[in-house]
């Protein structure tokens, strides 16, 4: 049973956790894959908002399995919540402004790369530095209400719950910190598909395990994850409105 108390956890997660977890993530992809093409395949998310909400319900529904296939996996290995992390933190204030400065800090840092390659090249390199979200979309309410759900509410806890809470410590606990952070890091770039997030988010993904790491305390993450997220869809939000 999961209890929220400040006791270390009760079981460790097996290996065979760790396979099963990344299957669950794997059939949430198949499950947002499906949605789409079943339920929005008649349209263009750029021009019906329909379909646009179709993919961001479906976007949703992926990042809240993530939380739920980790407390499912929890409650089987007997792991409470404060084994997960969810317990008081060791400098919250200190963490989070490292986990929000240093998310940025990388983000302005791979631009600047992209940039820099593409004047030495001549190439057009600007599909690799657009946002995780097109700002393109066919924007309504409805549209705007689910991606504030998500990308405000859903990532920051189940993200942070699912990549640093089970898989860095699934993988640390077998592998080691290092391999933790490498692992969970690049699995939480590489599911965001999008080729200009994938290497920057690796980055912010491994960063954002050695401050769960450090801090003792998932609560940093995803502060660190709100905040991020919350920025990155005020920019959103006020670029769209004023285009």
């Amino acid at each position: 049973m999961i209890e929220l108390t400040q006791q270390e956890p009760t079981g460790r997660w097996q290996k065979r956790d760790l396979w099963l977890g990344l299957g669950m993530l794997l059939a949430g992809y198949a499950g947002i894959i499906a949605a789409i093409l079943f339920l929005g395949s008649d349209g263009d998310p750029r021009e019906d908002p329909n379909v646009a909400l179709v993919s961001s319900v479906a976007s949703l529904g992926f990042t809240i399995w993530l939380g739920a296939a980790v407390l499912i996996l929890a409650t089987r290995r007997d792991i409470s919540l404060a084994g997960l992390g969810f317990r008081e933190a060791k400098s919250p204030v200190k963490w989070i402004a490292i986990g929000v400065v240093g998310s940025y800090s990388i983000m302005v840092v791979y631009s600047l790369i992209v940039l820099g390659i593409e004047e030495a090249t001549g190439n057009d390199l600007s599909r690799f530095t657009e946002g995780n979200v097109p700002d393109d979309l066919a924007f309504d309410s409805a549209v705007w209400v689910v991606l504030g759900l998500s990308v405000l509410v859903a990532a920051p806890i189940c993200e942070e719950l699912f990549f640093r809470g089970f898989l860095f410590r699934a993988v640390e606990q077998h592998w080691g910190v290092m391999a933790g952070i490498v692992v969970s890091g690049f699995i939480f770039g590489s599911i965001h598909l999008e080729p200009s997030v994938i290497a920057p988010f690796w980055a912010v993904g491994m960063l954002l395990a050695w401050v769960y790491h450090r801090s003792g305390s998932l609560w940093t993450t995803i502060a660190a994850h709100a905040i991020f997220n919350g920025i990155g869809f005020i920019a959103l939000l006020a670029t769209t409105r004023a285009g």
